[in-house]
């Protein structure tokens, strides 16, 4: 995939309408990384407790397209677009999910070092990410 110099990027926030099984949460992940990957679409998934925050990075008719599609997937409301325009370049080059376990043999995995997942670089992306993360420190693990 060839990573152009300019991208643009949203980052939105929402909250699931259900509550999404770590099976549920596989399934979203790979179809995302198929779609995405052929469109060049990279970004981040955070799910934990049914809130959600993601994070979209391509072209600018891709990432538009992407989104108003997300908007209208019922599986979340109350969405809230917190940036979007163009930016220098990719921070997260390879998709990533975090999500809430429902399984206990997960928690031995529990989220507990999420610096790799902040990108100095990004001040806004940053903000977003860690200030989610704090929320809900005792509930995310990284798949």
């Amino acid at each position: 995939m060839k990573l152009s110099k300019f991208m643009y990027r949203i980052i939105y926030l929402s909250s699931a309408t259900t509550k999404f099984t770590n099976e549920e949460i596989n399934k979203i992940l790979e179809k995302s990384k198929s779609n995405n990957q052929s469109k060049g679409i990279t970004g981040l998934l955070l799910y934990s407790d049914g809130n959600i925050l993601q994070i979209i990075e391509g072209k600018k008719q891709e990432i538009k397209d992407l989104f108003h599609k997300i908007s209208l997937d019922s599986r979340h409301r109350n969405i809230i677009k917190v940036f979007e325009g163009k930016v220098s370049n990719r921070i997260y080059p390879n998709w990533r999910m975090a999500f809430n376990s429902y399984q206990k043999e997960a928690t031995e995995i529990a989220f507990k070092n999420y610096d790799f997942l902040i990108n100095e670089e990004d001040n806004i992306a940053s903000t977003f990410i860690e200030t989610f993360l704090k929320s809900n420190k005792d509930k995310i693990v990284i798949k």
